[in-house]
């Protein structure tokens, strides 16, 4: 196996499952002291951006009975987003970041967006779903953790490959470090992981990239994609590994662009092109995403990425 390898999903209608967060980036312009509230979240981003790709996705989050929660349903209902929200009595999650061209720092204030349980139309869509993607947040409470877990293993019954963010951050972990520990135990059952600098210096302390690789390839991930900001990409698979440039041309705000990525690897395993392929068009779509404040961004249509490949 090597970097034009395909992956195949027989009998999969629905092409990536996505369970997580889904709330508000409230973004702080300092220079100008300006506020700008986008509805947000990385598993809840991807899914609008494989909506505008044409990629068939359904989300699962939960939000709260107020005026965030309001401006979520609408976002949903505007741009034709395929969720099943689990509204709650507790206050929609939201966070605080300032714009910056490098990695935000943010302010988190999680009150509903673990709320999230196993039920009998998630355990069906795993099964018919080529994709289960999640990231750390719902790692990190319960019930979302249990759910999770139980996602995992139904998806590796069913032959579906599953994609892990491990935006680890330890605001968002309890004071035991389980979140730590519960990331280490789960990454030899995912297929692909890509951590951020940020998030590997934060999981295991400084180390250079090649140690990074490393661990996660000794912890048992099999395709692992390390973002370097700038710098691009590097990438480990089947012991293979691969430097990949960024494709930005204009940087005005970095946040989203890592789910930009996601958007775009996912758009094109999907479609059966090839992981060399599919990690050029996450390129593709992580440029478009820094051109703009926040992680709403208009990205071109599937086929003008494609061409743009030569796919």
């Amino acid at each position: 196996m090597n970097w034009n390898t395909t992956y195949s999903f027989p009998n999969k209608m629905n092409d990536v499952l996505i369970v997580g967060e889904v709330l508000v980036d409230i973004i702080h312009k300092e220079s100008e002291n300006q506020y700008k509230n986008i509805v947000a979240g990385s598993p809840f981003n991807i899914s609008k951006n494989l909506t505008k790709l044409g990629v068939k996705n359904v989300f699962y989050g939960a939000i709260g009975n107020d005026q965030f929660g309001k401006d979520i349903l609408k976002e949903i209902q505007d741009k034709h987003i395929n969720t099943e929200i689990n509204i709650t009595n507790h206050a929609t999650s939201y966070v605080v970041l300032n714009q910056t061209l490098d990695s935000p720092n943010p302010e988190f204030h999680r009150h509903s967006d673990n709320y999230i349980y196993q039920n009998d139309k998630l355990t069906n869509d795993i099964s018919f779903s080529k994709i289960l993607h999640f990231t750390f947040w719902p790692l990190s409470k319960e019930p979302s953790l249990s759910t999770i877990l139980s996602l995992i293993d139904k998806a590796k019954a069913n032959h579906t490959l599953i994609g892990f963010d491990p935006n680890y951050h330890p605001k968002l972990d309890d004071l035991q470090k389980s979140g730590f520990e519960t990331v280490k135990a789960i990454i030899n059952k995912v297929d692909i992981i890509k951590p951020s600098l940020d998030d590997s210096y934060r999981l295991f302390g400084k180390k250079t990239i090649d140690e990074y690789l490393d661990i996660y390839e000794e912890l048992g991930a099999k395709l692992v994609i390390l973002t370097l900001g700038k710098e691009g990409l590097i990438t480990r698979f089947n012991k293979q590994t691969l430097r990949m440039d960024s494709l930005a041309t204009e940087v005005v705000d970095s946040t989203g662009a890592g789910d930009a990525f996601w958007s775009g690897l996912y758009a094109g395993l999907t479609n059966n092109h090839s992981i060399k392929d599919s990690l050029r068009l996450g390129l593709l779509c992580s440029a478009e995403n820094l051109k703009y404040i926040g992680s709403d961004v208009e990205l071109p249509e599937l086929d003008v990425l494609l061409q743009t490949i030569g796919g």
